[in-house]
């Protein structure tokens, strides 16, 4: 009879990583934790990219809406002397792929991009990918304004419930909830998304100085090196 006691359980498989990277995600509001599982999620990008022509094709996006990640990797971190861009580490297939695995996360992208391109044809008449690069620009700049107007908002209503000499008042702020709430709140997630993405990918651990090949499980690089991460991004 077989001693059960002496069968190891089974070293969980990528695909089991990167579900497990998925759900994490929506835990973390779009931050990544699992450095490891994330380059497991880079590395299954590439694999299934060689088995479509060398490009890889999104499982969760539609052809839109992936096109609209790849514009906002591009403008979330933009290629420079050093390296390359958002797009080129990888960002878009990273969150489309992640996103297969996670329905809610799935429904934060298509929600935030259909709701993207519908403030866009509002503004502009057109949509994200269609605008001119001045009008991408404005209309990230605004969404940032009102995810730092929220932020504060909420930091407000927190400290007022924190006061004994305000109970009476819980439910007030100084700050009115901003029209583009929701558009702060999605760009949010894909800046986040993005920058952890690059940062995680073979071109963004060359960036941050990385060597060799050790799995990183939480991110622990040097002070400047972090300061630079965050200088990169003009929307970090």
């Amino acid at each position: 009879m077989f001693n059960l006691t002496q069968i190891e359980p089974a070293a969980p498989s990528r695909r089991d990583l990167i579900k497990a990277l998925a759900f994490a995600v929506t835990a973390t509001g779009g931050v990544i934790e699992d450095v490891a599982a994330a380059q497991h999620a880079h590395e299954e990008t590439a694999a299934t990219a060689k088995t479509t022509g060398g490009k890889y094709q999104p499982k969760a996006m539609n052809a839109a809406e992936y096109k609209t990640l790849e514009r906002l990797a591009v403008i979330i971190v933009p290629a420079d002397d050093v390296s390359g861009s958002g797009l080129d580490a990888g960002a878009p297939a990273f969150i489309d792929l992640l996103s297969s695995q996670n329905q809610q996360l799935a429904g934060i992208f298509h929600g935030g991009l259909a709701w993207l391109d519908g403030e866009m044809n509002k503004r502009y008449e057109k949509s994200f990918v269609a605008a001119t690069e001045m009008q991408q620009i404005q209309m990230i700049n605004l969404l940032v304004e009102a995810e730092r107007h929220e932020r504060l908002r909420v930091d407000e209503v927190a400290a007022v419930k924190r006061s004994s000499d305000n109970r009476d008042f819980a439910n007030y702020t100084l700050r009115p909830v901003h029209p583009l709430a929701a558009g702060g709140h999605f760009f949010d997630w894909v800046r986040k998304m993005t920058v952890d993405a690059f940062y995680t990918s073979p071109i963004g651990m060359k960036d941050l100085n990385f060597m060799g090949n050790k799995a990183y499980s939480k991110y622990e690089v040097p002070n400047e090196s972090l300061e630079y991460a965050l200088k990169r991004s003009p929307f970090a």
